[in-house]
């Protein structure tokens, strides 16, 4: 039996449905956006404090999609971007990472000690994950996805890539790697 806030979040979809009108079919849609060449792609950290649609003031106008993950980081973000450039073909890659992320405060090495009491028959496996530790800072790290992004053979060269630093006490987004004039 479903307990908890999923009873609040069902409650809420509910409401929701009463007035929900459906999207485009998914064909249709990707058609379009691949005419377009206006999609975009949202790479950013799966803390709930931070919400990409409201930050970047995401609506139904804009097409855009998320990615989200520990830290935001893009290598565990590469398979997803290589079927949405199949299916929407999105000219534009936003990278997204901020301050007081969870990823500056654990490291790959916290994550793996944790894992080896849960999983130690997986000792082995564990050992050669990578998990996105932030050390040197966002920007760095901003930079590090970017450049791997960009030297990925599943992304396509022409596509637009840019990171950008979110201040989570602020509100600011700030342009660490990118075309500033076309911001």
């Amino acid at each position: 039996m479903v307990t908890g806030p999923v009873v609040e979040m069902l409650a809420r979809n509910a409401k929701f449905a009463t007035t929900y009108q459906s999207p485009p079919g998914l064909v249709q849609m990707a058609t379009a956006l691949r005419a377009s060449g206006k999609g975009v792609v949202v790479i950013s950290c799966s803390d709930p404090r931070l919400n990409p649609y409201e930050v970047l003031g995401i609506d139904a106008s804009l097409k855009a999609t998320m990615i989200r993950n520990a830290g935001g980081r893009v290598f565990d973000a590469i398979r997803t971007l290589a079927v949405l450039q199949t299916i929407g073909n999105p000219a534009t890659i936003v990278v997204i990472h901020h301050t007081d992320c969870g990823m500056t405060h654990f490291y790959d090495d916290d994550v793996k000690k944790a894992l080896f009491k849960l999983s130690p028959e997986e000792k082995v496996a564990i050992e050669d994950m990578k998990f996105g530790e932030i050390k040197e800072g966002i920007e760095n790290s901003i930079r590090e996805d970017v450049a791997i992004l960009k030297a990925s053979p599943l992304i396509k060269k022409s596509t637009q890539i840019i990171g950008i630093a979110y201040d989570i006490m602020t509100g600011v987004l700030t342009e660490v790697v990118g075309s500033k004039s076309e911001l």
